[in-house]
Order: structure tokens, then C-alpha cells, then sequence
């Protein structure tokens, strides 16, 4: 849970990204949830403003008071920086997890589970449907024989390299956010 701020300077930064990121109606109860702050720190920065002229408000028939911004329009939020070390819930997306108890994906480990069942070596590396794929087409193979053992050894050399393309793009989002 975030938790509540009672700063002024706070609540405001978070007001004007409440007002050019989203479309929603600039209320009270809106800056409170969104800021996070009490329904009446909201109300004191909303009126200071309205004070200094700096904002509108409207009151309607039912009473609802909105806050109105002149010239309000939606921006492009800032991107976040992104941790040195990304965990499994907050890795830049497409980058599968490959950090295992804080080590990297081992190309020979990948190998090895691949040459035990095809495909457990990209399961290793997080390419679900890749070892799914991998598993079906050497077991069609092995009907044949010789094509399967050739497809086997294809998808060692798979999970082996798509161990180093993870390590590698780890890497860079690394060096990136460091």
C-alpha cells in the first residue's frame, strides 16, 4: 500500500499528473485517492488553488464540485527508470525471467535439460511456447529416427543460445538502468 502524504508540494505534483495523464473529472475524493492523502489535504490544495486563480471551479445541479484546468490536455506520462537487477514482477515486458535465486540462465544447464526432454532447456529460459514446439517436433521426429535425433541436437543448440540472447539482454537492461 502507497502511503499518504499530508505535503502540499506532494499532493500538487500528483494533481497535475492526475490532470495530463488521465480524462477523469478533477474532484476531492479523485486527488485523495490518486495523491494519496485525506479527502481534506485534497480539498485544501484544490481551493488554494482556486484562490490563486490558478484553477476553476464548477458546481453542478447536484451539488458535485469539479475542479476545472484551462487548457487541460492529456500528455505522455514519464517513463519510470528501471531497477539495476529487474525482478519476475517488474522486468521490462518480453523479457522472459531468467534470474533463478540471483543468477543468470546457464546455456549449459539449458543445454543438458534439453538433451534430457527436447524443450525443457527453453522452459528453463522462460520460451514456453517455444518448448512446447520444441517437444513436438522431436517426438514426431523419433517416429523416423534419424530426423529425430537431428531435430534433438538442433534443439540443444537452441536452448543453449536462447540462454545467451537472455543473459545478453539482462545484460543490456543492466548496463541500461545503471
Amino acid at each position: 500500500m502507497t502511503p499518504r502524504t499530508e505535503d502540499r508540494h506532494v499532493i500538487e505534483h500528483r494533481l497535475l499528473e492526475l490532470v495530463y495523464t488521465t480524462d477523469a473529472p478533477i474532484t476531492a475524493p479523485a486527488l485523495a485517492y490518486f495523491a494519496p492523502c485525506s479527502l481534506e489535504d485534497a480539498e485544501r490544495v484544490l481551493d488554494d488553488m482556486v484562490a490563486r486563480d490558478r484553477i476553476g471551479m464548477e458546481v453542478s445541479d447536484e451539488g458535485t464540485i469539479t475542479y476545472v484546468f484551462p487548457n487541460r490536455h492529456r500528455l505522455a506520462p514519464r517513463p519510470e527508470p528501471m531497477p539495476a537487477v529487474p525482478s519476475t514482477l517488474d522486468r521490462p515486458p518480453g523479457l522472459p525471467v531468467a534470474i533463478r535465486g540471483g543468477r543468470q540462465a546457464s546455456p549449459i544447464g539449458a543445454a543438458l535439460l534439453s538433451l534430457i526432454a527436447p524443450g525443457a532447456g527453453q522452459l528453463y529460459t522462460g520460451n514456453m511456447l517455444s518448448a512446447l514446439l520444441w517437444f513436438l517436433l522431436v517426438t514426431a521426429g523419433y517416429t523416423l529416427i534419424l530426423p529425430g535425433i537431428f531435430l534433438h541436437l538442433c534443439c540443444i543448440a537452441a536452448a543453449a543460445s536462447s540462454a545467451h540472447r537472455l543473459n545478453s539482454s539482462l545484460a543490456r537492461v543492466q548496463l541500461g538502468a545503471g
